[in-house]
């Protein structure tokens, strides 16, 4: 997971260079972001039906494979300043990246105290990338902070072929293309209309078009997976307060986590902070999430999920609102303390939302129950960039940017608390109940 998710922050960490090299637009360099999120989160759902079909540990290795190509395919881009085909790249990596995100989880959801250090790992694989920009950028070209990754990527998929072993899970479970079309479909559809309407203006036929055509892929994905006798997803998996919890609470941190990231790295180069800088200054708010991630295992084992899930979208949201009082001159010590504290909410969400979506559904779904879990997370991975990019717009530099982030962030978070208290205000999630509901579905 950490190899994984590196394509997606280095680019983070490198967007000022690109800009610079290539003459992108804002909206040209939120698509080397949203391409990776979009790619990943229309994959993830079909990847679970893949590792459960062929094996979960075969389909980790050919995600990292994927990995290897979509970053060997971003430096072919930066050699040929080819904004495009760096989003090719990026796509690419990005449906890696979300067979590695499925597969893997479902291997680990027979330990649930486990998964907390995948969630770590999904951080550190965010915080990394910005500091692999900046020590290769400091040198050379930033095409080729994306080799070491395919190296890192190449020598993780070769440890995985030489492991011995196979999971998947109980027979009955193919592949829905009907379902697959229609949700990626509807998923880059709505990315596209918010980055569309945030640069050409709401009312531009381009906007309209893309909006009508997520409400139809959208609603065409609900009815088919709702009639599909083998879905990617069962809608009737939102019986289960605790999984539609998770997946609300996992939606908004990835939604603050790559679009907070995506316009402080604009922020920050607007302010001449070189690579290093940003990556530091990053740095603090994913190192936060690492940690707060580890410590989510024993505090939910102390606490119990609710609390654990609640309390931290609550911190999270003050480490937002405290981004609303840092100035154009706020330094490294000024940042540091209020991206760890969003970090530290984030880290401690990412975690339980993901213990308490596999937890939330009876044992043989649990694999789907990730993978629904992860798709949402992705859908806020990638709409993040694509709403908050807008406060960044043509303002690289300006604290407003910050300021009407932080604004966005603090009520999204405050919100996303009060429903999650609401839908897990009972001690226990009724596995029984949702165990039926899914049945009758079915």
């Amino acid at each position: 997971m950490l190899v994984s998710y590196l394509p997606f922050s280095a680019a983070n960490g490198a967007l000022g260079a690109i800009a610079a090299t290539t003459g992108a637009h804002t909206s040209d360099l939120q698509w080397v972001t949203d391409a990776f999120a979009v790619a990943l989160g229309a994959t993830v759902l079909s990847a679970g039906v893949l590792g459960d079909l062929y094996g979960r540990r075969r389909i980790a290795v050919l995600g990292l494979g994927l990995t290897v190509a979509g970053t060997s395919l971003d430096v072919v881009a930066g050699a040929t300043s080819a904004i495009r085909l760096l989003w090719a790249g990026q796509a690419l990596a990005g449906v890696g990246g979300g067979m590695v995100m499925s597969a893997t989880l479902a291997l680990i959801a027979v330990r649930p105290r486990t998964i907390p250090l995948w969630a770590a790992a999904v951080v550190a694989g965010l915080g990394a990338g910005p500091f692999i920009a900046s020590a290769v950028t400091g040198y050379t070209a930033w095409q080729w902070t994306f080799a070491p990754i395919a190296v890192l990527a190449s020598a993780t998929a070769a440890f995985g072929l030489a492991r011995s072993g196979e999971s998947s899970a109980p027979a009955g479970r193919r592949l829905d293309i009907p379902g697959q079309v229609t949700g990626s479909a509807g998923i880059a559809a709505l990315t596209f209309a918010v980055i569309s309407g945030g640069s050409t203006g709401w009312s531009a036929p381009a906007t309209v078009a893309a909006f009508a055509v997520a409400a139809a892929g959208l609603a065409a994905f609900a009815l088919v997976e709702h009639r599909s006798p083998a879905p990617l997803f069962r809608p009737a998996l939102f019986a289960s307060r605790g999984f539609t919890a998770a997946g609300l609470s996992a939606t908004a941190v990835l939604f603050a986590m790559g679009g907070g990231a995506f316009v402080l790295s604009l922020f920050f180069s607007g302010r001449q902070v070189d690579a290093l800088g940003i990556a530091l200054r990053l740095g603090c708010l994913f190192a936060a999430n690492a940690l707060a991630s580890l410590a989510a295992g024993p505090l939910q084992s102390r606490f119990g999920s609710r609390p654990v899930l609640v309390g931290g979208l609550v911190i999270a949201a003050l480490g937002a609102m405290s981004l609303f009082t840092v100035a154009a001159g706020t330094g490294l010590g000024g940042f540091a303390w209020r991206l760890f504290l969003l970090g530290t909410g984030s880290g401690l969400v990412m975690a339980t939302s993901s213990t308490v979506a596999v937890q939330s559904v009876p044992g043989p779904l649990a694999g789907m129950a990730g993978a629904g879990n992860n798709a949402m997370r992705q859908l806020g991975a990638a709409l993040g960039p694509a709403v908050l990019g807008m406060s960044a717009g043509a303002r690289a530099g300006a604290v407003g940017a910050v300021h009407l982030t932080a604004a966005v962030l603090a009520i999204l978070f405050a919100v996303t608390a009060a429903a999650a208290a609401l839908l897990l205000r009972t001690p226990t999630i009724s596995k029984a109940s949702t165990k039926a509901t899914l049945e009758r579905t079915a």
